[in-house]
């Protein structure tokens, strides 16, 4: 169910079952100026991510898990991190859905999409 033009309820009548897809199973950002080496696996997952990457210098850092409506269901703060993060984050308790990780440093914010299925 979605909304018409109108902003009314609407189903399309041919719509009858889900489509499922496969994405890779790792993503990595390679173009950051403060985090190195940023993995995040397996993605799409059924309960739990791992997330790990390296600073280059000390810096405070924040995570944050959101769900498709921008709740915020996960935060941690890193104050003067520097050196190797690594963290399994389990969502086993949230709905198979998209959510997005968001890492803030003093100089940059990156974001990433998770899957959780």
């Amino acid at each position: 169910t979605w909304c018409d033009p109108n902003g009314g309820a609407y189903k399309a009548p041919s719509w009858t079952s889900f489509i499922y897809f496969t994405m890779p199973g790792s993503v990595r950002l390679e173009q950051s100026t403060v985090i190195n080496d940023l993995d995040i696996y397996p993605n799409p997952s059924r309960d739990m991510f791992n997330i790990s990457f390296n600073t280059i210098n000390k810096q405070d850092i924040t995570l944050r898990i959101r769900n498709i409506v921008g709740e915020e269901i996960y935060t941690e703060k890193l104050n003067k991190f520097d050196g190797t993060y690594t963290k399994a984050i389990s969502l086993e308790n949230y709905p198979k859905a998209v959510y997005f990780l968001e890492i803030n440093t003093n100089e940059e914010t990156i974001n990433k999409k998770l899957m959780l299925q």
